[in-house]
């Protein structure tokens, strides 16, 4: 847990990600959202200042941390539930972001969690979020990660229409400064079953 804190600490004043802020600018849409894996809560706080309710899930008790950036308004949009992904559930929304953190589910339990994922997306609804590729350093024998190709990726959003998908590998220092090369698939989709 002290290493999660420290984690949250260091992430708990950045921006939001770009492909939420993307996603928002470009679809100008509200509704219901979940935020998988939610961290430090700053995407789920753009949601919310951009009109969303959201259900933020996290293995870790973060809702303090989210709470003391909205304004006592906004707090009425945030609900907060801790959850490991091993074991998810979920209700039916609009819209479920997840970045760096689904690839942090147990392989042995990664499909049982995207059929939660995919069955509580509406028809219509959105996923946006990304997945650790193969090639990222994290992924070695000694790994319980789920880690995947683009083409494992776009299997996974067969019955999605994708807006736009994107692989990036880059050699980058980790939120605590340690260098790593990255792997990621970034991806958003919109269900169409």
């Amino acid at each position: 847990m002290k290493k999660w804190e420290n984690y949250y600490d260091i992430t708990n004043n950045i921006p939001p990600r770009k492909n939420i802020v993307h996603f928002l600018s470009k679809y100008k849409l509200t509704g219901n959202a979940i935020d998988l894996g939610c961290g430090s809560g700053n995407d789920t706080v753009f949601l919310i200042k951009n009109k969303w309710n959201v259900l933020a899930i996290d293995a870790s008790d973060v809702e303090e941390r989210i709470r003391s950036k909205l304004l006592n308004e906004e707090q009425k949009r945030l609900k907060f539930e801790i959850q490991k992904f091993e074991n998810l559930k979920l209700s039916k929304c609009d819209l479920i972001i997840s970045n760096n953190s689904l690839s942090f589910c147990d392989k042995k339990f990664f499909h049982q969690m995207w059929l939660e994922i995919y069955s509580n997306i509406k028809t219509n609804g959105y996923f946006v979020g990304n997945f650790f590729g193969v090639n990222d350093e994290w992924n070695n024998n000694n790994t319980n990660k789920s880690f995947f190709s683009k083409d494992d990726v776009i299997k996974l959003f067969n019955n999605f229409k994708i807006l736009d998908i994107k692989e990036i590998e880059i050699d980058k220092p980790t939120a605590t400064g340690i260098l790593k090369h990255w792997h990621i698939i970034e991806i958003i989709a919109k269900k169409t079953i």
